[in-house]
């Protein structure tokens, strides 16, 4: 598409992204998918994930996890609650029948078959995961060897209340996956590499 605008001819081409300064290309979705199955093999009790409420195709990666080591999910949180049944109305995201729960009937559920998606990847104080690692949560009873993943990176400016939660979730026992210790997210944003290749098709004058 791109090249198609280049052949009609384009006068300027700007471009921004947050890995404008890191060389080559941006690693693909792809190479999470691996990492998760792994983590949810190692897993014997219950698995969080954490990742942004707008990250459809993440949630999808878990949801075709869960069912592949037949465990049953839960979304957590009411951003993410909202935003993937909009996902799911749209034909963006694919449920597979009878893996989705309500949260407070996991706990009808052996915990090595229960994964919640969960909002707060960035230690928002009121998020689900927040009150989760508070032991807040009106459903969720953190108990030590849950496994929890942040699937999302670090906003700058974030770092405090993300270790927080971090600490929070260790203090109770709970094995803690993220992007510092496995690949269990990679950026949206184009590297320098990719934005030489647009550069290039476009041929700005």
């Amino acid at each position: 598409a791109f090249a198609r605008l280049g052949e009609e001819g384009v006068d300027l081409f700007l471009t921004d992204s947050t890995n404008a300064e890191v060389p080559g290309f941006t690693t693909s979705e792809k190479h999470i998918t691996p990492v998760l199955d792994q983590v949810f093999r190692e897993a014997d009790q219950r698995i969080i994930v954490a990742c942004f409420a707008s990250h459809v195709h993440r949630v999808q990666q878990i949801l075709d996890t869960a069912v592949a080591h037949d465990r049953r999910v839960a979304f957590v949180g009411r951003s993410m609650v909202r935003n993937m049944g909009v996902a799911r109305d749209l034909g963006y995201l694919t449920i597979p029948p009878g893996v989705m729960v309500e949260a407070k009937e996991l706990a009808d559920l052996p915990v090595d078959r229960q994964v919640l998606i969960s909002t707060g990847s960035q230690g928002e104080p009121m998020s689900a995961l927040a009150r989760i690692a508070n032991r807040s949560h009106n459903f969720v009873n953190l108990e030590a060897g849950d496994t929890v993943v942040l699937a999302s990176s670090l906003i700058p400016g974030n770092e405090n209340a993300v270790y927080r939660v971090i600490n929070g979730l260790s203090r109770w026992g709970a094995r803690v996956v993220h992007k510092g210790n496995a690949l269990v997210h990679v950026s949206g944003h184009a590297s320098a590499g990719e934005l030489l290749y647009c550069y290039n098709i476009v041929r700005p004058r």
